[in-house]
């Protein structure tokens, strides 16, 4: 049996493969039906040191981070496996008061960043498609973010940020 208290000395790499091992047995007893847990939270903390940001308060519903040069970002996450082609799509966008989102897809094998791309408000109002089911409009994520006008490749940035926790 694990030592639970030997965890403060596990990195974060470690910690979020063991995580996803947990989810795994959950998923296969039936329990849950996702694997995107802590995705977000994660997201947004790596995409706010990338840009040297702060986080925005929980209460906001527009935008997730402050990069340090002012700019409002959205923050978009997806655990994504390989081979995993169904449709799916990120959450939904229900306002616009951003001026980009970061869109970061972690690879549900390990919890590495397999991407992150920003891509400024007007692509993404561009990209997205109004769905009635959530009343709100959503990018599907293997949409080719990268073609977005304005896009541009930040993975190595935030895989950087990812790596420094």
């Amino acid at each position: 049996m694990t030592d639970f208290k030997d965890l403060t000395q596990w990195s974060t790499s470690r910690l979020l493969r063991f995580y996803l091992a947990i989810l795994e047995e959950l998923l296969r007893r039936g329990v849950i039906r996702t694997r995107n847990a802590p995705a977000g939270d994660l997201a947004e903390r790596v995409v706010a040191l990338a840009y040297s940001g702060e986080l925005a308060p929980n209460s906001e519903k527009s935008w997730d981070v402050r990069a340090n040069d002012g700019r409002l970002l959205q923050v978009k996450s997806r655990v994504i496996f390989p081979g995993a082609h169904k449709s799916q799509v990120f959450s939904p966008f229900r306002s616009y008061e951003f001026d980009a989102c970061v869109f970061v897809l972690f690879d549900g094998r390990n919890y590495e960043i397999s991407q992150a791309i920003e891509v400024p408000r007007q692509s993404v109002m561009d990209i997205a498609r109004r769905s009635e089911w959530v009343a709100a409009s959503r990018v599907r994520v293997f949409a080719d973010l990268i073609a977005a006008p304005g896009a541009r490749d930040v993975t190595e940035a935030v895989r950087l940020s990812l790596a420094s926790l």
